[in-house]
């Protein structure tokens, strides 16, 4: 096995990124504690003079829709997986085991423990 399969780090940068970090470690403190009065339940979710959303109203639309499109994606995988293992006999993730898992019980096995390492 060659190194050239390990990523590297540019240890210079690294150090450097740290340091920018620690010396504005204050300055990163105060902003953490700027936020900690700050609430978006207090603020208006609409304008007063347009009627349109503000950044307050948005947030509560924006986490619904996300979840609901998170929900679609993980209904789809589901579905897609089932599909592709009852027609083609395949398993959730591709992977190499050192027992023929092609037969009954251990493909079974195979497909539980693999919906379980998902989860």
């Amino acid at each position: 096995m060659s190194f050239n399969c390990f990523p590297t780090f540019n240890k210079p940068g690294v150090t450097f990124w740290f340091l920018c970090v620690r010396l504005q470690q204050r300055s990163i403190e105060r902003a953490m504690d700027l936020t900690d009065s700050f609430t978006w339940e207090d603020l208006p979710t609409r304008d007063a003079d347009t009627g349109h959303f503000t950044a307050a109203g948005w947030i509560p639309l924006t986490m619904k829709y996300s979840i609901r499109a998170a929900i679609a994606a993980l209904c789809s995988h589901t579905v897609q997986s089932t599909i592709r293992i009852v027609t083609n006999h395949e398993t959730v993730l591709i992977a190499w085991y050192p027992f023929d898992w092609t037969v009954s019980p251990f493909y079974e096995l195979v497909n539980i423990s693999q919906v379980i390492t998902i989860r």
